[in-house]
This record gives C-alpha cells, sequence and structure tokens, in this order.
C-alpha cells in the first residue's frame, strides 16, 4: 500500500509530542514509516517559580502543529482526508 492510500483509507496513525521547544507531529504507516510530519515552535514561560505553558499556548499550538501535518500531506500526496482539528472527536 502506498504511503497516499494508507493515508486515504484511514490507516495511517497519527503521534503528537509535546516537546520542551517545539510540538511535533508525525503520520505513520501500517510499518512504522514516517509519511507525514508537522510541527510548531512555542517557549515556555515561568510562572510563580515553575516552567510551564498556558493552555491558550497548548490549544493554539496543538492546532498549528496539525495544520502544518495537513499541509504537508496535501503538498506531498495532493490529498485531504484529514479533518480539521476542531472536528476530530
Amino acid at each position: 500500500m502506498t504511503a497516499k492510500q494508507t493515508i486515504e483509507s484511514g490507516k495511517a496513525i497519527l503521534g503528537i509530542e509535546f516537546g520542551s521547544t517545539r510540538i511535533k507531529a508525525v503520520l505513520i504507516d501500517e510499518e512504522n514509516k514516517p509519511i507525514a510530519q508537522g510541527s510548531h515552535t512555542w517557549e515556555n514561560q515561568l510562572v510563580d517559580g515553575l516552567w510551564t505553558y498556558s493552555t491558550e499556548a497548548i490549544w493554539y499550538g496543538l492546532q498549528d502543529c496539525y495544520a502544518q501535518l495537513r499541509k504537508n500531506v496535501l503538498e506531498q500526496y495532493k490529498s485531504r482526508p484529514l479533518l480539521p482539528l476542531e472536528l476530530v472527536p
């Protein structure tokens, strides 16, 4: 199965990592090979002596990261099977 077929059949697996400097999203195929990716750069803030991220930064970063992943899928595979983040249950 090609990467495009994997995506369009809904068999691609989405992984998301909230790292200290970037949020990263990757789609992998059934053999664990990366087929698309997206990311968002962010910075933590020192609040009350703790390094943290605001809820707004988390949601914005996740949405931007996922949007970059969708853009990558469209550019590489000319495919739009991925749902907008607000529609993902």
